[in-house]
């Protein structure tokens, strides 16, 4: 369970996951103790919330199993009565019990928002088998959908695969975490008495070197103690494990209060076992949830008060109901529109009007800034409008077109627009021809060739080199928007990055997110779209511009995500022709 601290990992918002009000509700055989909050957000110093009412969700999604789900566990039983309680772990807590799968279907109040799907099972390490001794993988994926406000959402996605030992003890891992369009990596690899940490986001990358010792664990340390050593009331257990996402070792306390009876996903009061968890952080960072699992270790259910989460242990098909689809609706990230337009891609002006909502942006903080080919006006009420327009006109009736001077770092190749590598440069001196298209021809003929050369991937994952989309010819629509500002810049076209929302139909009309490219022609910048292959329709809204020239891909980003959830978007006006 402590993989869902990773929802907050460097980033500088908090998203909100919910969707009802809390209340306190429990049914206990013995006694009553406080609340906790969640191992999803990094908190310090603040007041254990209530809990939430313990209800289990709609009757849709239920198991077709009635008698109940998931995997029975393999650790040894635990013994009756109550324990002496102990402060840690033992080495019998770690040993490999068999594999193992399960998966967890995730709700905020009756909100089906996201699933887990656990893996864990040994193979021969074909690099030393004269050992005899296998390897165990664990792997985690996890899909939860994030919802800003009533209209908009993203879609958060983590995997960790980690080789441990059969007595426990951590060897390698890697984890992919992507938040929105924002994405992170880290790569761990135990060597003597450190665990040397690699994290990656687009090109900055930093390396981390902790004190290791044989008695640390891995990611997924509480679900396998518990597993493997069942707890039984009275007892705890204290051991570090290491924190995922961010390089750190965290200390994590498990004691074991109480019998409860709590109904589960199928909607059946069941009599489990109540394990609370506090994961120490350091610096007086504090995060709690609760475990309730049955005597032999099996986890049916947790709880994330901070966050009003809660994991049921189901079956892959009540785990992943809908979620799919949802998410193939949500896109990367989105926000939904109050009305239609028509013909999207032909478009060549188009209105927005943006009303305030209850936001995580500070008031005084606009929703949306001019750029070039947007232009924006702030209304009494706070609303603003946005006319988007590809007919070069001039701003007036009070309205604001941005503007940004080239420099340097519009021109040059860098870590991720690496317009001097050899592939990119063939690329573009193919699509330049003779040489003899004026600058407007070029950049469009290189958006032609960006999207004859590349197909479309939305799961591409990381954020790629230009050179690396040229290589895999595949990428999403910011890989295409990184290559052709790499084709440009070959070609000495300043170019910059564009980070927003495009208009999407189908299947509800919403604002998905999108990346495209500007190319600074004849005086101007010029919007390129390289998924369609040319100039850009106006169906489109810029939140931020980047070069890319900084390392830190997530200061461009960041602005995507903060748009979401701070406005209500209503398209005014539109014109798909002179």
């Amino acid at each position: 369970m402590l993989r869902l601290l990773c929802l907050t990992v460097g980033l500088r918002f908090t998203p909100t996951l919910s969707f009802a009000p809390r209340a306190r509700c429990a049914t206990r055989k013995t006694g009553c103790i406080a609340g906790w909050m969640l191992g999803m957000v990094l908190l310090s110093g603040c007041d254990i919330p209530e809990r939430v009412p313990l209800v289990p969700p709609a009757d849709q999604y239920r198991s077709a199993d009635e008698a109940g789900v998931g995997e029975p566990g393999r650790g040894a039983a635990a013994s009756s009565g109550e324990q002496v309680a102990r402060d840690d772990a033992k080495p019998e807590d770690r040993k490999y019990r068999g594999d193992f799968e399960a998966w967890d279907a995730y709700f905020v109040g009756d909100k089906h928002v996201g699933y887990s799907h656990i893996t864990v099972a040994a193979h021969d390490d074909a690099d030393r088998r004269d050992t005899k001794q296998p390897h165990v993988e664990l792997n985690i994926e996890d899909c939860l959908l994030i919802h800003r406000g009533p209209a908009s959402a993203f879609v958060q996605r983590h995997s960790h695969q980690s080789s441990e030992t059969v007595d426990g003890q951590l060897q390698h891992y890697k984890s992919h975490l992507s938040v929105g369009p924002v994405i992170t990596t880290c790569e761990g690899t135990v060597d003597e008495a450190a665990l040397s940490v690699v994290k990656s986001r687009g090109a900055a990358v930093t390396t981390h070197r902790l004190s290791w010792s044989d008695q640390h664990r891995g990611l997924m340390a509480v679900e396998e103690s518990i597993r493997r050593s069942p707890l039984s009331i009275g007892q705890k257990r204290t051991f570090q494990t290491l924190a995922p996402v961010q390089p750190l070792v965290t200390t994590v306390r498990l004691h074991c209060v109480a019998r409860a009876t709590v109904p589960l996903i199928d909607g059946k009061p069941h009599e489990l076992l109540e394990i609370d968890v506090e994961t120490d952080l350091g610096e007086n960072r504090k995060n709690y949830h609760v475990i309730w699992a049955e005597p032999d270790g099996t986890i049916r259910r947790a709880l994330y008060p901070a966050s009003n989460l809660v994991t049921y242990r189901t079956d892959e098909k009540v785990a992943v109901k809908d979620i799919e689809s949802q998410q193939d609706a949500i896109a990367i990230a989105s926000t939904l529109t109050r009305s239609t337009l028509e013909r999207p891609s032909e478009t060549k002006r188009v209105g927005f009007k943006l009303v305030r909502t209850a936001s995580p942006l500070a008031a005084e903080k606009s929703i949306i800034q001019p750029q070039p080919n947007q232009f924006v006006r702030n209304l009494d009420d706070t609303s603003v409008l946005v006319l988007v327009s590809r007919l070069g006109e001039a701003p007036k009736n009070g309205f604001e077109q941005g503007s940004f001077a080239v420099t340097d770092s519009d021109r040059k190749p860098n870590a991720i627009i690496d317009s001097s590598e050899t592939m990119v440069r063939r690329i573009a001196q193919a699509a330049g021809g003779s040489g003899k298209l004026g600058e407007s021809e070029l950049a469009i003929e290189l958006a032609r060739s960006a999207n004859r050369l590349t197909q479309l991937n939305p799961a591409s994952g990381a954020f790629q080199r230009a050179s690396e989309v040229a290589r895999t010819a595949q990428g999403d629509a910011t890989a295409y928007a990184v290559l052709l500002a790499a084709l440009l810049r070959a070609k000495q076209i300043p170019s910059r990055v564009a980070f927003g929302f495009r208009y999407q139909a189908t299947p509800t009309p919403r604002m998905v997110y999108h990346a495209w490219t500007l190319a600074h022609v004849d005086g101007d910048w010029l919007s390129l779209d390289a998924t369609t292959g040319g100039i850009a329709a106006a169906d489109r809204l810029t939140v931020s511009t980047s070069n890319l020239s900084h390392h830190d891909i997530g200061t461009a980003m960041m602005p995507v995500l903060d748009f979401l959830g701070a406005c209500e978007i209503e398209i005014v006006a539109s014109a798909t022709r002179y």
